[in-house]
Parts: C-alpha cells; structure tokens; sequence
C-alpha cells in the first residue's frame, strides 16, 4: 500500500476568487471557500486576498511562519488538488480551515488544517470490489505514476455550500460530489465508474450512481459500458453550473488511459444532478467529442482542468487528438453542426458549449479547430492536453470576452470566447484567431522540436488595464522552466497584434527547469493592488517516478523582481 503524505503550511494558497462562492462564509482573514480545480471556474488559479502567506512570510529568517507544520499518513498517492471550506462545524466542533483531500485508492479525507488530525475518513470501495491498478487491469499502460499505479479517484472533486445556512459564519451543510473507481473482485471482472456526493460535515454518503449511458445523435449509437468504465480515464476535474433554487449541475468529463492502448475510448461528458431530498443522482445529459463507431479518441484531457465556465454558465474545454469534420467557416458566421458529413466530430478544438432545455442537452455554440489539425494527429502534437483559462473580463479591452489555451505543440492560442468569434475552421493555412505565439513553449525546436503543455495555466491580475497591461498569465511544460507572459488589453508592440494579445516572448522565466508532464502553477497575493504576489509550484517529478521519492515546493516572486530566481525553494514533500 502506497503512503502519500499531506503537508500543510499556514494558510490555503492560490485560490481563485473571481467569482463569490454562494453559502461561503464572509469572514476577514484569508480563510476562504476552495471548491474546484485551481480555486475557480474561470481556471485562473489566482487568490489575490492570502494575507498570511506573503512574501515577507516565506522569506522571513527569524520567526518564521511558512515552514512544514505536520505530515499525515494518506491511504493511497493523490493525484487530484486539495480542496479546502473554512469554519466547519463537525462533530460539534468549528474548524477554521478543513482540506478535503482524495486519493487514488478510492479514500476520501477530511483534515483539520490547524493540527493535520484527520477529522473522517470515507473508502469508496464496497464489498468485493477494489480500486484499479495500471498493471492488472490496463494493458501496456505505465501512465499512472507511481508504481504500481492505484487508479482510484483521479479526477479534483468539486464542493457545493449553496444551500448551507449555518449560523455565526459557519458551515454546517454541504456536499463534496467525486467519481471513484472500483473493479469486481471476482470473475468476470466488471468495471464501474460511481459518482458520490458526500456530506463536508460527516463524509455520509448522500447518494450516490453507477455511471453509463448511451449518446445517440440519430446517426451513431455508443454506449459508456463496463468496457468504456475500464478504458476511460477520469481525470479531469469535475465542475458545477448552479441552477437556480436546485442543486447544481454537476460536469464529468472522460479521456483515455495511454491513448492507443486501451481501445476503445472517446471524449466524453456527462451532467448529474441531485435531487431536492438528495436522495438520488440523475443523469440529465450525455455527449462524446467524436461520436463515431469507428474512429474514436477525441479525449478530453485538458492536463487534469475542469471545463470552464463563465457568468452566463457556458461550458469552455479543449479536445485532444482525433477527427475533425467542420466546414470552413468565417466568423461572426460559425455553424457548429455544420460538417462535412454526420455525426460532427471535433477533434482538436476549443469548444464554446451549453447545458440547455428540457430535458437538458449539451449543444456546441461555437468553436476553433486549428487549419493544422490532421497534422497534429499524425504527430501527437493533439490541441487538448492543455487546460482552458478565461481570462477576466477587459472592460477597456478589444476584445473583452477572451480566453488562452496552449497543448503539446507549446502554442498559445488567444481566444475571443463571445459566440460566433471563437476561429471557426479555416481551412486554409492559417486560423483566425485573436493570437497565435507559435511554439513558444518548447524547450528545442530543432532538428526535432520537442515541447508541449500537460497541464493549466494560471493569471495574475496586475496593471492598470486600459491601454497598459492588465496581468500576466504563467505556463510551465515539458523540461522547461515557468514563464511569465504579460498580457495588453489593447494594441502593443511587443504582442504583434491590432487588439489584445501576450508578449510573444516571455517577460520573465525561472532558472529552474521543471521535467514532464511540468507543474500547474497557481499565484497569491495579499489584494489586487499588492506587487507582492507568488507563484507557488510542486515539481512532483520525482514523487512520480517508478522508484518514487520526494516532490518539491517552489515559490517563485511573481513580478519577477528577483529575475530568474526563486524566493523559496526546495521544501520536500516525502512520500512516507
């Protein structure tokens, strides 16, 4: 049985706040509500009000406050992000700050974040079932590190509050809803993927469903079997649209264990959605990227991201490698289910989506695929193994409503996320985007360029906006160190466009070079005013490795004042 260590400093970093979270309580301090995958669903990974973790804090020689305060002994590695809710009332109880913590073999935590005491523990692995293991149940599959590979639950719960209406800024109802994967014991061995909605208080089981289904868009038929169950790899994270006065919609999505492998296997999402009573979860829409019987992939990776979402609940996701049948197409003037011929397949594309009607239904409204897609599948070089980022809303902006994806080739793509102008399929040579930086991200472009994304990126909101620059956006890929890109609103020279766009070469870059598949950084500071903010980095490069080992903490000066150097470095995370 593998050991995973927790290590927690003094306070949450890196939230991203860009939006209220409903039923969090307001209370002062950087106590704050962390309910999905890089604190928001924008995937900005930013929190601009941690007051505790500062720079003088991390950089301080006497008194210090960020150092390890406790390590705690997990069942099974974690792949997933930690999520955290403040002043939980358990047992009769008030915690100021309680991680809740997932693990690969199908083990659920909640942890007190003052002491590291384990407040519950729930396995979701019933009665002659186990969790998975990449040697026994996945054929020529070394993906899931470290060895021997537990695949349990993988992909970062999401925590709903909406409905909590403790008392004294307290939280004493909630549910944290996680997919868990498990495997009959004996033969035949069936596999089945279950999603659980959990009490934040307790761990009780609220309600819980095996997943399946069948999409059929008239033309093609599939069905998520036992065999889908084993071959889909559920590691994205999951992401809730709120529904007024119900229980949120909660999004799944699916891509492949070792891509060729393990066949068969397509990019699908899913929506449940619990009941008033919760009681019981109900699958309220089905759909796969490249809904063909025989041409599958079309994986959504997007490098462990959830989709992302803006105000008005559109769903944003990039899809890996696979078929794309799209017309030609100018904008304003995209038709997203015109192809060249049935059913649509949209391999290599960012998507503009929606949950609508009734029943509910998942329609495409708008998309990019890149002129070069039928290339990128011949040389794995898939659009989609990077995560999907919103950028916050440029008031003095042109244009306003934009997004920034970035996959294996190390490109950056700039996005206008308003319908009708995201690209479109051009066709021809080149894509009609707001920003193309092209394999900026490579760490050798010759004789063979060798780069890619497998992860997200994150933002840092700082500048005067207008027609200066309003933040930066980090990345870091394959053996490469992280870079800052920084980022105007308007027409700039070093951008090379007539609007917005990101400096074409770095602002700024770490001395430290960060092996596959490179770290998600996120960013803190104490207001959006401060200069003072940190990118925060685990290179778990060796905790990953088959031999196993310690992972790494890095906090980088994000305004790169101390150019090319870290501020603190090195903490160890050991594995037992």
């Amino acid at each position: 049985m593998l050991g995973s260590i927790l290590l927690i400093v003094t306070a949450v970093a890196a939230q991203d706040l860009d939006a209220a979270v409903t039923g969090c309580p307001t209370i002062s301090g950087s106590n704050v509500c962390y309910t999905t995958f890089q604190g928001g669903v924008s995937r900005r990974g930013f929190n601009p009000k941690e007051i505790a973790l500062t720079q003088a804090a991390v950089t301080a020689t006497t008194g210090k406050t960020f150092h390890k305060q406790f390590s705690i002994q997990l069942n099974g590695a974690v792949y997933a992000q930690p999520l955290a809710l403040p002043n939980v009332v358990i047992g009769g109880a008030t915690y100021a700050n309680v991680a809740y913590v997932v693990t690969q073999q199908d083990a659920v935590y909640a942890i007190n974040g003052a002491t590291g005491k384990i407040l519950w523990r729930v396995s979701l692995v019933p009665a002659g079932y186990s969790y998975l293991n990449a040697s026994v149940d996945l054929l020529n599959c070394t993906d899931i590190l470290p060895s021997p590979g537990d695949i349990g639950i993988m992909g970062t719960p999401v925590i709903d509050v909406s409905q909590n209406t403790g008392a004294n800024n307290t939280i004493t109802s909630g549910l944290l809803y996680v997919v868990a994967r498990t495997r009959t014991k004996s033969s035949p061995v069936t596999y089945v993927q279950t999603l659980y909605a959990l009490s934040v208080v307790d761990g009780s089981v609220k309600a819980s469903t095996p997943i399946g289904g069948t999409y059929s868009n008239g033309t093609v038929t599939i069905t998520f079997d036992s065999d889908y169950a084993r071959n889909e790899n559920q590691r994205g994270a999951l992401a809730a649209i709120p529904v007024t006065g119900q229980n949120p919609q909660i999004l799944i999505t699916w891509a492949a264990h070792c891509d060729s492998a393990n066949f068969p296997y397509n990019g699908w999402m899913m929506a449940y959605q619990l009941n008033s009573a919760q009681t019981a979860l109900t699958q309220t829409s089905i759909w796969t990227s490249v809904p063909s019987d025989t041409n599958y992939e079309g994986g959504i990776w997007q490098g462990s991201s959830g989709p992302a979402l803006d105000s008005g609940g559109h769903i944003f996701l990039s899809i890996g490698n696979g078929d794309a049948n799209l017309n030609v197409s100018t904008p304003p003037n995209d038709k997203p289910t015109s192809c060249s011929e049935t059913p649509c397949d949209y391999g290599n594309s960012v998507l503009r989506m929606q949950l609508a009607g009734s029943p509910a239904t998942f329609s495409v409204q708008d998309f990019f695929t890149p002129f070069d897609w039928r290339s990128r599948n011949n040389t794995d070089y898939d659009l989609g193994s990077g995560g999907v980022m919103l950028l916050p809303f440029q008031s003095g902006g042109n244009p306003q409503n934009l997004l920034v994806q970035a996959g294996k080739e190390g490109s950056i793509y700039l996005l206008r996320a308003d319908k009708g102008y995201m690209g479109g399929y051009n066709g021809g040579n080149a894509d009609q985007v707001t920003q193309y930086i092209k394999s900026v991200l490579c760490y050798q472009t010759t004789p063979v360029v060798e780069c890619g994304v497998w992860g997200a990126p994150a933002w840092w909101t700082y500048g005067t906006g207008g027609s200066n620059y309003s933040g930066y956006a980090y990345w870091v890929g394959k053996n490469l160190p992280l870079m800052q890109f920084k980022f105007y609103p308007n027409v700039n020279s070093c951008a090379g466009t007539s609007g917005a766009g990101f400096c074409t070469k770095p602002s700024a870059q770490s001395e430290n070079v960060f092996g596959w598949p490179g770290p998600t950084p996120t960013v803190s500071s104490p207001s959006n005013a401060s200069a003072k903010a940190i990118v925060w980095l685990i290179d778990a490069r060796n905790a990953s490795s088959k031999n196993g080992g310690a992972a790494n903490l890095w906090a980088f000066d994000a305004s790169a004042r101390k150019s090319s150097s870290s501020i603190f470095s090195a903490m160890r995370f050991p594995r037992r």
